[in-house]
């Protein structure tokens, strides 16, 4: 028999396993009532942030000849994951159906061996990361292996010299840091084999056991389905634990200073000069946290991995409310950005506003609402619903985590784009909040905090520098000091002012806000054109390339990805399809440009 592996320890329940999220975050988070205090190693990571995050506000050196090779336009968990996918040379590129099914028998599976192995490489550093295996090794695994034959992977170099990364919050996963860090939350509510590790699906379980950190997985004890449809994980993984291998994985593939402080203005395809069909982007980004430096950039290839830019409709009341008063009026989007001003000490204005009125119904109204109860800076929280709480462990139902994923997402590509645009609707629903968090707004009802379900705001008024709000409840008018509007918004395609020029170089079919995209992510040609507008056989060659040049992930993927896409596990389904598609047109542009070489080595005196 051979070596038997490594045996995992127990996970340790958790007394009070709640889970609310912020909906503006790509993946779902948990709380307990018990907010942590931060450490001084917690501290002096900020510190160090701090200073690479100095460092990636510059923009790059100004070269209008250069030309990268690709731009990555987002650098949260849908970006970390791509372009980890790109550096890894034995990357997990199976399909979400493939995986489920190795699942089910581990002879299938990568060696666990192989997965300790990889741990134990991240921490040795760059070098034996990056390390590609040896043609023995590679023969032994073949059957077990996670992606046979995958296209060449990018060098670290390459990678260094030709491809820029750009996020306006500066840093991998920086924005999804400080929103955790803003609402205080102490561990994910997406499950233990949700990350951005490009090898193996349960790194990060394997990490937590080499680190002697296997508490820090956590048990959801409320998640008790045991059947054909869910069979586990029942673990989540701490925040702090998330973050540090997510921090190590930066580190081990060379890229943790990758990241450059920016926004991107507008996305401009054109022909290269002296090229008849090789198209480039110009995009023009507003470098810095201010936006100061506004450079155009060109680049062979574009990743769009931007996280969602939700709108909600105003309601009525508040189109009627005196101006002076909306500043006490802040939307989801505004929430976190409050929270955080107002942790670093705020105004001598923020001490009178002691009282809230939180509207909502989701996984955000309702971690707004205990991180408000619980603070000492607050005095009483109203937390009202329009429906009754819906009660669910994750964004999505169980059974889309199960064995019979696989067959859920081939459903749903069965489908035409009017009918998944259903499908998405009807799977993710309205607001839900998981069981634990329902038993910790009871569990604080009747001290700082008020729930009201099926209830609605009629009116508000501005009186005496407070809002005076009347419910349909019947109930008297009350006084609060603020309202904060946690309630559900859309994302839609039009919210992206970047795309604006994109769009009418290269048009795309667009059905409920979302775009329709190729199989690998990339801009497909529309099936109806308008009219004014060349059809995809007119297109010429270049603006043909091009669209197989540009790639989407995250929420405006959802047409191809499924009702989780702008999710961890989405990140990582698309993460695949996109980097495979890269990587396999980086290999045919060299290949292409070598024999063009050859070609012209004749041996005369040009040569």
């Amino acid at each position: 028999m051979g070596k038997q592996p490594p045996q995992l320890s127990p996970r340790p329940g958790c007394s009070d396993d709640s889970a609310p999220i912020c909906d503006s975050i790509c993946c779902a988070t948990t709380t307990t009532s018990s907010r942590p205090v931060e450490s001084k190693k917690t501290r002096s990571h900020k510190k160090d942030h701090a200073a690479a995050n100095n460092a990636a506000t510059s923009a790059p050196e100004e070269d209008e000849t250069e030309i990268k090779d690709l731009l990555l336009i987002g650098a949260g968990c849908h970006g970390h994951a791509i372009m980890l996918r790109l550096l890894e040379p034995d990357p997990d590129f199976l399909s979400d159906k493939e995986r489920h099914i190795r699942g089910e028998n581990t002879d299938r599976m990568r060696p666990i061996h192989d997965v300790v192995k990889h741990i134990k490489n991240l921490s040795r550093g760059q070098r034996a990361t990056l390390r590609s295996k040896s043609r023995k090794s590679k023969k032994k695994n073949q059957g077990n292996s996670a992606s046979p034959d995958p296209p060449p992977h990018l060098k670290l170099n390459e990678v260094q010299k030709s491809v820029l990364v750009v996020d306006a919050n500066g840093g991998w996963m920086q924005a999804w840091k400080d929103n955790f860090d803003s609402l205080r939350i102490p561990k994910l509510r997406s499950l233990m084999n949700a990350h951005t590790d490009p090898f193996d699906h349960r790194s990060l379980e394997y990490y937590a056991e080499a680190k002697g950190r296997g508490d820090e997985l956590v048990t959801l004890t409320t998640l008790n389905q045991r059947d054909k449809n869910f069979k586990g994980p029942y673990q989540v993984p701490s925040t702090s634990i998330f973050n540090s291998f997510h921090d190590l994985l930066s580190k081990a593939y060379g890229i943790e200073d990758l990241v450059r402080t920016g926004t991107v203005v507008s996305i401009n395809p054109t022909l290269e000069d002296g090229k008849a069909d090789e198209p480039i982007f110009e995009v023009q980004i507003a470098f810095g946290k201010q936006q100061s430096i506004v450079r155009t950039v060109k680049t062979r290839r574009v990743v769009c991995s931007m996280g969602p830019i939700f709108r909600a409709s105003e309601p009525r009341w508040l189109q009627d409310l005196a101006p002076q008063a909306c500043d006490r009026v802040l939307h989801a989007h505004q929430i976190c950005p409050y929270l955080k001003r107002r942790s670093e000490g705020g105004s001598s204005t923020d001490d009178m506003l002691q009282k809230i009125l939180i509207v909502g119904g989701g996984l955000t109204s309702a971690q707004l609402a205990l991180l408000a109860t619980e603070s000492n800076w607050c005095k009483e929280v109203t937390f009202i619903q329009r429906s009754k709480m819906n009660p669910r462990h994750f964004d999505i139902g169980n059974e889309w985590m199960g064995p019979k994923r696989g067959k859920l997402l081939e459903d749903f590509w069965c489908l035409d784009v009017n009918e998944r645009v259903k499908k998405l609707k009807e799977t993710r629903g309205g607001g839900t909040i998981p069981p634990e968090v329902i038993l910790e707004l009871a569990a604080n009802q009747g001290k700082k905090l008020e729930v009201k379900e099926e209830v609605e705001v009629t009116k508000v008024q501005w009186v005496d520098d407070r809002l005076q709000v009347f419910l349909d409840d019947g109930s008297e008018p009350d006084f609060y000091d603020m309202i904060w509007l946690a309630t559900g918004a859309q994302n839609h395609i039009d919210h992206y002012s970047a795309l604006s020029h994109l769009r009418q170089v290269l048009p795309v079919d667009v059905v409920n806000g979302f775009p329709v995209l190729n199989t690998d992510l990339s801009w497909r040609a529309p099936t109806v054109v308008e009219e004014g507008e060349e059809s995809r056989e007119d297109e010429p060659t270049w603006k043909q390339v091009a669209r197989k040049r540009i790639w989407f992930t995250g929420a405006l993927a959802a047409l191809q990805l499924g009702p989780d896409a702008l999710n961890l596990i989405g990140a990582r389904h698309g993460s695949v399809r996109v980097a495979r598609a890269i990587r396999q047109d980086i290999a045919q542009s060299k290949a292409a440009a070598s024999l063009k070489e050859d070609d012209h080595d004749c041996g005369c005196s040009h040569c």
